[in-house]
């Protein structure tokens, strides 16, 4: 019994030495802002609503190009939680320091909020490749929900080298949201 018990113990190490350790990532907001927190300012609200993201992008784990027809993906590097979630957070904080006029709040937020005006995203790539290079590209539209109409929107595809480290992949997709949200940020304010 105690050969079987130590032949078992032996196993469970030795498969334990196996496991490999998965490493999390999430992005982040570049633009940096000194206020605490802000009102609500109910007459400018900009509701950030859903990201859809391509197939290949709901997953857990961060995926790479190697050629345009060749994606690897990373078992053991992470999303910290949804990209499509992480997209959305990073845009909405920062459009939120581009727009101090206006309240910007992700979807799902708390009603009743007359959010008039919507913002849609929708992500057909977001990925790196081996020399560090990320592309960034899909459409977006700005809905006025009162008028039941698009009022503006155009597609985008942004190329940027970093780092060809998965933290420099990532610090550089982080940077491409905000050159996203710069844009956004420049058409909002002339809607209102």
């Amino acid at each position: 019994m105690r050969r079987l018990t130590l032949t078992a113990l032996g196993l469970l190490l030795l498969l334990g030495g196996c496991s490999s350790k998965s490493e999390f990532f999430r992005l982040q907001p570049t633009l940096k802002s000194s206020q605490g927190a802000k009102s609500l300012h109910t007459d400018r609200i900009l509701g950030i609503g859903e990201v859809q993201v391509a197939d290949y992008l709901e997953k857990p784990e961060l995926v790479t190009r190697l050629n345009p027809q060749r994606l690897d993906v990373h078992e053991e590097r992470r999303w910290a939680g949804s990209l499509a979630k992480g997209i959305q957070q990073t845009l909405q904080q920062d459009l939120a320091m581009l727009l101090p006029r206006h309240s910007v709040l992700s979807y799902p937020w708390e009603e009743p909020v007359d959010d008039r005006y919507r913002l849609y995203l929708t992500v057909d790539r977001f990925d790196g490749d081996a020399n560090g290079t990320v592309a960034f590209a899909g459409r977006w539209s700005l809905a006025d929900r009162n008028a039941r109409r698009i009022v503006d929107g155009e597609s985008f595809r942004y190329l940027e080298r970093g780092v060809p480290t998965p933290e420099g992949i990532v610090a550089t997709q982080s940077r491409l949201v905000g050159r996203l949200a710069r844009r956004i940020a420049s058409k909002v304010r002339r809607r209102f």
